[in-house]
């Protein structure tokens, strides 16, 4: 880890110092290693206005190097130049003209004009003469060409066919992770993958990639191993450890997703965001006082982390300690006033202070905010059922309406018509509810207790629960 900050800090200190010159004009010469690290470096911050400034004083220093050309057009085609960068290829190929990176870009930049015919056809020449560990690399080529045509059955065979040429070949496995996605061709993937583990056990890429394919066909235990088994052979490989925690979290498995989180934030951080992570799992594990450790922590790291504030919120409702609670929810508010979940946790926060003003707004912010999610919509309308706002209650649930459905909604209309004595489109709308989803009918009583000695109520329950 060491090693790692020194050369970031290596790396951010050489960017620093060249925009601080080139801003004032003091730009001399590079080397041609420097050159190359502050072209990547901007490539991966996606800045692609300054890699061009880059590459442009590399190529007045090597007018006739081919590989800046190809750098250069490669930069226009991901800002969408496709023009521009072909006009770039045009004038490496006349430098290069038999070199495969060129003609493989240039195929590239006719794909994305839609030229499809062109750029296969080159692809196909390149393919007689290509030798075979390059090969590999054509047939990715070809990958993006049936992407972009939408034909994903031509797309995952070349990509097969790639792979089995170099097992290898990591662009090669990725690209099969999204076109697994794309042609649903989750069972061949995995029967692809394994049998390539059985002669490469650590290619970390292929364990990857069938960890996400046991995931889409539901067998989540495997698809956590293969996962875990990514980051074990590579060390370094971060993804890998956050898809693997992700899912350890969304099969309730804390304790295995708290460790795999802590391990990551040993090797990249320490990260703000790891931080926040971990602290969700300690939540989840009912140890709040680590969870706030942590986020103590994490927003120290990164005073602008939102989701710290909001989990340090969520740490002191289950200690009851609302008016903090609500402190730390409003620190979140100020940094994302778009998150629907931030102003829904206030709203009840204010409800247990008794504030019902200010949790009348919340709960408006979070449904504007998420209007397709019922959840804040049964909320509010509980909210104002339990104050006695009947007929607000259901202007809100009309207004629900508009957005999305749930048996949740149902089931608190049914209780406002009771309120307003329509009981006869009470019961109808019950029964509904009850149809659509029976596993939530308690949550009737929740709000209007005074329905479980309502025998027709009662009745129809004991009726629906015979038939689920």
């Amino acid at each position: 880890m060491e090693h790692r900050t020194k050369r970031d800090l290596a790396l951010i200190n050489l960017v620093s110092n060249f925009e601080s010159k080139y801003e004032k004009g003091h730009i001399e010469y590079l080397e041609e290693k420097t050159l190359y690290q502050l072209i990547n470096y901007y490539e991966e911050e996606r800045q692609f206005e300054k890699a061009i400034d880059v590459v442009e004083l590399a190529l007045e220093q090597f007018k006739y190097r081919s590989d800046f050309y190809i750098l250069k057009a490669r930069i226009l085609l991901n800002q969408g130049n496709i023009r521009e960068s072909l006009d770039t290829i045009s004038t490496a190929e006349s430098i290069a003209p038999f070199e495969n990176e060129i003609i493989i870009l240039k195929s590239r930049a006719l794909s994305m004009c839609g030229n499809y015919d062109e750029a296969l056809s080159i692809l196909e020449q390149m393919k007689s003469y290509a030798m075979k560990s390059d090969l590999s690399d054509v047939l990715i080529s070809e990958s993006y060409i049936y992407e972009e045509m939408k034909d994903y059955e031509s797309m995952y065979e070349v990509l097969k066919e790639s792979i089995l040429l170099d097992p290898n070949n990591d662009e090669a496995l990725e690209r099969m992770l999204l076109c697994t996605e794309l042609s649903r061709k989750y069972e061949e993937s995995i029967e692809l993958l394994e049998n390539l583990l059985n002669e490469e056990p650590y290619s970390y890429m292929a364990w990857y990639s069938l960890g996400h394919a046991y995931s889409y066909m539901g067998e989540y235990a495997k698809a956590i191993d293969a996962l875990e088994y990514s980051f074990i052979i590579n060390k370094d490989y971060e993804v890998g450890y956050i898809d693997c925690a992700e899912l350890c979290v969304q099969e309730k498995l804390y304790e295995r997703a708290y460790n795999i989180y802590h391990e990551a934030n040993d090797i990249f951080g320490p990260e703000s965001d790891l931080m926040v992570s971990m602290a969700h799992c300690k939540i989840q594990l009912g140890n709040i006082s680590k969870a706030k450790h942590l986020l103590f922590k994490a927003v120290k790291y990164d005073p602008y982390n939102d989701e710290a504030f909001f989990a340090l919120g969520m740490c002191y409702v289950r200690e009851q300690n609302w008016y903090t609670a609500i402190n730390s929810f409003h620190k979140a508010v100020e940094l994302d006033d778009r998150c629907e979940q931030y102003y829904f946790e206030l709203a009840k926060a204010y409800v247990e202070v008794e504030d019902y003003t200010k949790a009348t707004f919340n709960f408006n912010k979070a449904t504007k905010n998420g209007p397709e999610q019922s959840l804040y919509w049964s909320e509010y309308t509980s909210f104002l059922l339990k104050m006695g706002l009947y007929q607000e209650a259901l202007c809100i649930l009309d207004e629900a309406e508009e957005y999305t459905f749930g048996a949740d909604l149902l089931y608190c209309r049914a209780i406002c018509l009771y309120y307003i004595e329509d009981r006869k489109q009470a019961i109808s709308i019950l029964e509904e509810a009850l149809e659509e989803d029976f596993t939530i009918h308690r949550m009737i009583f929740n709000i209007a207790p005074e329905l479980e000695v309502d025998r027709e109520i009662t009745a129809m329950i004991r009726y629906f629960s015979n038939v689920e």
